[in-house]
């Protein structure tokens, strides 16, 4: 969480000086310094010499005939005290708690698509663009495949391409190797032949599901992870699968992630993720898959 560096502190007129007068007064504080959505988080409310409590910020919007109400917890905290009458509370400037919402913010999307990762892993490998992308993978599969080994030369310039991504990969059973020289050699793992099953999409999946991690930050993975996530963090929130237009969601990505999609490449995610059973089309709008939304509850 960010520091504080600049802080607002203001004084009202307590009445008396009971708990409750004070935590009414601290909402007012909220409310006047940083708006009507924040509020305080009542099991955060402690008195270690002060009393001092969290602020959460609640969201309500009505998405096609869904109302939903996000909260990000815990954005900052503020103290209160009483001295002769007064109340006084301090928190941090306006543009500090801006900045710290927004860290919360980001730092909930980032273990949200880990999440969404987890749960669809298996069938975003099936998604051909995704394996397009990582065709340098699939060369050492399926050389495997064939002929039980690889060599890969680095200084070669389609093997240096090859070693890079294998050296993201290579701790997995799967695979066993050694350098000797200027070469990696490659050969199967103790559990290639049952992974693999003689289906090179078989060792794909298990790679995407072993390496949700690395995978999840590959350029070409990034849209279709991140549409997932844009739809499934609306079923969080709303805490059942709900129905959703493709513009709806794609103005939902564009919220979530600062720049809306062009609306073409947007279908193309969703018709993909459609295919692998990630989404799928009811009355022409955009529904998830119950097995998915279970693992993410």
């Amino acid at each position: 969480m960010l520091e504080a560096r600049g802080s607002v502190t203001r004084k009202y007129d307590a009445g008396n000086d009971d708990i409750q007068t004070l935590v009414r007064l601290m909402g007012l504080f909220i409310s006047e310094t940083y708006g009507s959505s924040l509020s305080i988080d009542p099991d955060s409310i402690e008195t270690i010499g002060k009393l001092h409590s969290y602020v959460d910020v609640y969201y309500s919007e009505l998405l096609d005939g869904y109302m939903l109400i996000r909260k990000y917890s815990h954005i900052f905290f503020i103290s209160a005290e009483q001295v002769d009458g007064k109340a006084s509370f301090t928190g941090p400037d306006r543009n500090t708690a801006l900045k710290m919402l927004e860290e919360v913010k980001y730092n909930t999307i980032r273990t949200g698509e880990m999440a969404i990762m987890e749960a669809i892993a298996e069938e975003l490998s099936g998604i051909h663009e995704i394996m397009l992308s990582m065709t340098p993978v699939m060369e050492i599969l399926r050389e495997l495949l064939d002929k039980g080994k690889i060599i890969l030369v680095s200084t070669g310039s389609d093997d240096k391409k090859r070693l890079k991504y294998f050296n993201e990969i290579s701790d997995l059973s799967i695979f066993k190797y050694e350098y000797k020289y200027n070469a990696c050699i490659i050969e199967r793992g103790p559990e290639f032949n049952s992974i693999a099953d003689g289906n090179i999409e078989n060792l794909f999946a298990y790679i995407i599901k072993s390496k949700t991690g690395y995978v999840s930050d590959i350029s070409s993975v990034k849209p279709y992870l991140r549409t997932a996530y844009s739809y499934y963090s609306l079923c969080m929130v709303s805490k059942s699968l709900i129905e959703i237009k493709m513009e709806t969601l794609r103005n939902e990505y564009g919220r979530l992630y600062g720049k809306t999609p062009d609306t073409l490449k947007f279908k193309n995610y969703v018709e993909s993720l459609c295919n692998v059973n990630i989404f799928q089309y009811k009355n022409d709008k955009i529904i998830g898959i119950e097995k998915i939304f279970k693992k993410l509850l």
